[in-house]
């Protein structure tokens, strides 16, 4: 074995260690999220909802309607579960209605 076989990263590692380096992986979760909101909650929900944001693995949703901020409060649960289902990883932990 030469000493470049070595040291073999496979490239999904390789490029998960340089999003982490350059702190580009939270904005592409949140991109991801901003793209299926629309998906998971429907377009009733997506079209009421001003701006979508991840900060400290808490998503921020600002809504139009304080009766449908009210409603969602009840569904944090299973709207945390989807999301982390359909991104294929645990990004959010928690939802905030505004």
């Amino acid at each position: 074995m030469n000493k470049r076989t070595k040291h073999i990263t496979p490239l999904k590692e390789a490029i998960d260690k340089l999003l982490k380096a350059y702190k580009i992986s939270d904005k592409l979760d949140e991109i991801s999220i901003q793209q299926e909101w629309e998906k998971l909650m429907g377009s009733m929900i997506a079209k009421r909802t001003k701006s979508i944001a991840l900060k400290n693995n808490i998503l921020h949703v600002k809504l139009e309607s304080s009766v449908l901020r009210h409603e969602l409060n009840f569904a944090k649960a299973r709207i945390v579960e989807k999301l982390n289902r359909q991104i294929g990883k645990r990004v959010v932990k928690d939802v905030l209605f505004y």
